[in-house]
């Protein structure tokens, strides 16, 4: 059977994202809603019935993608060994953010809301870490104290990531650092982030 037809406002807004999406890859900082309603074909009123302005464009743009990164990095790394999945989802949010600084604005200033961006990731980060402490990879699964760890050093990496272009620390160093952390022997956790960097970068090549 086929799954429900979604109601047409919320087809028109899926849209938009699917445009802006498309937008911020191809022009970044340069985006506009003039270029977002050409991708997807509407009006401009039609843009202004589902986002006050533009910056609630791209508040929404980083939130509806921080999901669809973190989704699609668990779906690409699907039974496979948990800190792997770990390395890949942690490096694909900070080389997306080193990439297109605009959506990593984005994602910070949505830090700052009652339910901040970072909750997003956390569903498969708490599953790969209690998988991971689960098999003896990990020293440390699921708890508050780790969860915090790690997605605050991803949250202060990606604001120095898009806050000082070329001067923020190294994605593979702190993937490494974070896999230490949760229990990984160091040379194996530089392996890891080294090899899930190198593999980021070849897939946008």
């Amino acid at each position: 059977m086929a799954p429900p037809r979604l109601p047409k406002r919320e087809r028109t807004r899926r849209t938009l994202i699917d445009a802006g999406l498309q937008v911020l890859a191809d022009r970044g900082d340069a985006l506009t809603a003039s270029d977002v309603v050409a991708v997807a074909e509407v009006s401009n009123g039609t843009f202004y019935n589902h986002f006050t302005d533009r910056q609630a464009f791209l508040d929404t743009l980083a939130h509806e993608s921080l999901i669809a990164l973190t989704r699609g990095s668990a779906d690409d790394t699907e039974g496979t060994d948990p800190a792997w999945r770990f390395a890949v989802a942690s490096t694909r949010v900070l080389v997306t953010a080193r990439r297109e600084p605009l959506w990593g604005h984005a994602v910070l200033r949505l830090a700052e809301i009652p339910a901040p961006p970072h909750q997003a990731i956390q569903t498969h980060l708490r599953a790969d870490l209690a998988e991971g402490h689960a098999a003896g990879r990990f020293r440390h699964g699921d708890d508050t104290v780790t969860i915090d760890l790690v997605t605050g050093t991803i949250m202060a990496t990606l604001r120095r990531l898009v806050t000082e272009p070329g001067h923020g620390d190294s994605i593979a160093a702190v993937v490494a650092r974070l896999l230490v952390a949760v229990g990984i022997d160091a040379s194996e956790a530089h392996t890891l982030a080294a090899t899930a960097l190198d593999t980021e970068l070849a897939a946008h090549d």
